[in-house]
């Protein structure tokens, strides 16, 4: 389907009488709400089709599960079909996010001749799209507003908690996670750009440390531990420890 796809867009931006400069290879489609939709071709990776058990909310979205990764998942404006769900995997070159849709149409273009949406949203206009009127969807706000948090493994910065404090893995991971690292142990031999340790003595084994501390008050105005419960500290050391890393 990618390849098909892809394969008649660049005859349609090789035709004479659709400039390149003017003209945008859609994917003409029907939402799930039966709405007439159309898709900027560059941006859809591919079309799948997941079971709808692979759909389900999760950290406050929707989300879809395709194989091992996990997506933010839009389009749903309407009711999800009881089986099969078909969607565009869409790519910005370093996230995904899926898009529910019902059927595709076609695969057109469309001109400079759009109707702009009174509002920044999901739909950044409408015109015509094969001689009838179609929204135009705004990836650019999809992946602004929805794939915020959607970050690639290889981009993951990575955090080394140690395997055996129960605290640090059961308490602290989660929050960790959360921040877009990726957590290993001492015992994986990868390049840690963060170690998080609870012993001030103790050798840090990354490119950056952070040493937690029990009690909530610093033993002196040189100890530059954080309180373990302090979640704004936290949260703010693992974003400065992440700047400038990505």
């Amino acid at each position: 389907m990618k390849l098909e796809v892809h394969d008649r867009a660049a005859r349609i931006v090789e035709a004479p009488a659709a400039p390149i400069d003017a003209e945008t290879p859609v994917l003409l489609f029907r939402g799930l709400d039966g709405g007439r939709r159309a898709m900027r071709l560059a941006v859809v990776d591919r079309i799948e089709e997941v079971p709808a058990s692979a759909i389900r909310p999760g950290a406050g979205e929707l989300r879809v599960q395709l194989g091992e990764t996990i997506l933010p998942l839009s389009g749903v404006n309407g009711e999800l079909p009881s089986e099969k769900v078909r969607l565009f995997r869409l790519n910005d070159g370093s996230r995904e996010i899926g898009y529910a849709f019902q059927e595709v149409i076609d695969l057109s273009v469309v001109g400079n001749d759009v109707i702009q949406a009174a509002s920044p949203g999901e739909v950044s206009g409408v015109t015509l799209v094969s001689g009838e009127p179609a929204e135009l969807i705004d990836p650019h706000w999809l992946f602004a507003n929805i794939a915020a948090s959607a970050v690639q493994p290889s981009e993951q910065l990575v955090c080394r908690l140690p395997s055996d404090d129960p605290w640090m893995q059961n308490m602290l991971r989660p929050i960790v996670e959360a921040a877009g690292y990726r957590v290993v142990s001492e015992l994986d031999e990868v390049e840690a750009h963060l170690a998080i340790l609870a012993d001030a003595s103790e050798a840090g084994s990354a490119a950056r440390t952070i040493r937690l501390r029990a009690e909530p008050e610093p033993a002196s105005s040189k100890d530059e531990t954080i309180y373990r419960y302090d979640r704004a500290a936290l949260l703010m050391a693992l974003k400065s420890a992440g700047a400038g890393k990505r």
